[in-house]
């Protein structure tokens, strides 16, 4: 087992906002909007947040072997422990984010088996990554100005052009819609903390000079601030200026801007503060359910898939197992499970363990035979 630990600092210092989710270093990962800038936006944050956390919270099976012959196994120290900080969850979860964020992931190889096969993969944070070429047949890596050896790199691209090694950020390539939103949600600050509009009209039916005006409002505030009652005099009267929500043009803005986004991350407008398009029912909650598995999740899955599977040999593959996110109800799941075991799908040990419940004794419920046989076919009878 061969390691190579390239994360070590001169002297220990707290972790800072930008070492987590950076600054925008790279300018041809983020031009316009920075990474940090572009999260100070709810609905950037509630996608990226959405899709890393459903993708991390997936159980992760290895198996051996195709087609008929495949079968599963116990999974690798790769997919078991594949960091030294942090578990299985942690991992994919900093995977998703450098995705979602920077449309590449990027990860160090520090450790091998025996075999040769990676061990251990550290992600590594995109400022920190250069590759000498986004164009080159056989890319040239760095890390920290460090070339890296052939096989130290284990990159993930999350969209691409033809010809290019890297991925587009959706930060950098959608920056107006992030600027959009977030001059909207600045604009509705300042609407609210009274920095374009005054506050009140302090108005009186007398003609007053502008140093009476002054020491009329100077009364006024001074009161005001002590919480103490206000008597102005002069027949002056107060009249405060308030604009209804629901007439502020800034909040379709950031409905529009979260639709966008929703749009760009492929997810339900709804999860990240937008609106869809009609009423929620209980059919249609289901169903958007299986839409985010179907339309949002499952092409995030089958990117990793491929690119996990490349960790191992050829004769073994990984894969998520997505059904993990389809909450049945009680009926619902038993009649899926006695349909499995009627068909031969499952043994009765499977479909209990399905359930966190400890397998028969003496090998009972080890059996994978059919409880039906298929009808015979018209020349079989008699």
């Amino acid at each position: 087992m061969s390691w190579w630990w390239p994360f070590r600092r001169a002297a220990a210092r707290s972790i800072s906002f930008q070492d987590v989710w950076g600054a925008g270093g790279n300018a041809h990962l983020l031009t316009g909007a920075g990474q940090e800038r572009a999260l100070r936006l709810a609905p950037v944050y509630a996608a990226t947040r959405l899709l890393s956390d459903s993708v991390a919270a997936m159980p992760l099976k290895s198996y051996l072997g195709d087609g008929s012959a495949r079968r599963p196994i116990a999974s690798p120290q790769i997919f078991t422990r594949p960091a030294a900080v942090g578990t299985r969850y942690d991992w994919l979860h900093r995977c998703m984010t450098s995705l979602t964020l920077r449309g590449n992931a990027y990860g160090l190889v520090v450790a091998h088996d025996a075999s040769g096969w990676p061990t251990q993969v550290e992600w590594l944070h995109p400022d920190d990554v250069h590759v000498e070429d986004n164009y080159a047949a056989v890319p040239v890596w760095y890390y920290k100005s460090r070339r890296l050896d052939p096989g130290q790199m284990f990159h993930i691209p999350a969209y691409t052009l033809p010809g290019q090694i890297l991925g587009l950020s959706p930060v950098a390539y959608f920056a107006t819609t992030t600027d959009t939103a977030l001059l909207a949600e600045q604009f509705g600050h300042d609407w609210f903390a009274n920095g374009s509009t005054p506050a009140a009209v302090l108005e009186t039916d007398r003609e007053i000079s502008k140093e009476t005006a002054g020491i009329l409002k100077a009364r006024f505030k001074e009161a005001a601030e002590g919480r103490d009652i206000v008597a102005l005099g002069l027949g002056t009267k107060y009249r405060p200026i308030s604009v209804p929500a629901n007439e502020s043009q800034f909040l379709e803005t950031i409905k529009a801007s979260a639709n966008q986004i929703a749009a760009i991350y492929g997810v339900p407008p709804e999860k990240i503060g937008g609106e869809t398009g009609g009423s929620l029912t209980y059919a249609t909650v289901e169903q958007n359910s299986i839409d985010l598995l179907t339309w949002t999740l499952r092409p995030w899955l089958a990117r990793l898939e491929e690119a996990l599977s490349t960790l191992r040999p050829p004769a073994e593959d990984v894969r998520f197992n997505a059904d993990a996110m389809l909450r049945t109800d009680t009926l619902t799941r038993y009649q899926t499970h006695r349909i499995a075991r009627v068909i031969g799908l499952n043994s009765i040990d499977e479909l209990r363990l399905l359930e966190d419940l400890e397998p028969l004794p003496n090998g009972q419920g080890a059996d994978y035979a059919p409880l039906v046989k298929a009808a015979p076919d018209e020349s079989e009878k008699p």
